[in-house]
């Protein structure tokens, strides 16, 4: 039997299966909106701050778990097929990760398509790293790229 927290995620999976089923005219706006309660089904970290900044210029939020080594870093990026998803959608997932981890995490909200073809993508992931080794210090060694979904080939592709 799953549990309740699996049956829970799978509910808000086949909502948006639903939803989609109703609607299959959905506009980009409509599907964005209903992809932007992934976070809803996701406990929030204990221990961990976020703060929103910029990094390089791209839009970014930091993922600061108490205690956690300020010498080293995740630079993330989010799933959602490079066309939904956010720095906020995925924000406890990857917070939860830094805690794991024990470093801070940089959570990218890269340009989405179709607006922002390929490679604007790359493009604000790269521009994150070279603003955490830059203006953060951190050593290309200790950053580690970790993805959901598309935003794992991505972390690969950066």
């Amino acid at each position: 039997m799953a549990s309740a927290k699996s049956e829970s995620l799978a509910n808000l999976y086949k909502s948006w299966s639903q939803a989609m089923r109703a609607n299959s005219n959905m506009s980009l706006d409509e599907m964005r909106d209903l992809f932007s309660h992934w976070g809803d089904v996701t406990a929030e970290p204990g221990g961990v701050d976020y703060i929103e900044i910029e990094a390089g210029g791209v839009p970014a939020m930091w993922a600061i778990p108490k205690g956690g080594s300020l010498d080293r870093a995740l630079l993330c990026s989010h799933g959602g097929d490079y066309v939904a998803g956010s720095m906020y959608t995925h924000r406890k997932m990857f917070g939860h990760i830094a805690k794991a981890v024990g470093c801070r995490a940089l959570i990218v909200d890269y340009r989405r398509s179709p607006e922002n073809p390929h490679p604007a993508q790359v493009n604000d992931m790269t521009t994150a790293y070279q603003w955490l080794l830059d203006k953060e210090g951190v050593k290309s060694e200790r950053i580690a790229f970790v993805g959901d979904s598309a935003g794992g080939a991505l972390a690969l592709t950066a």
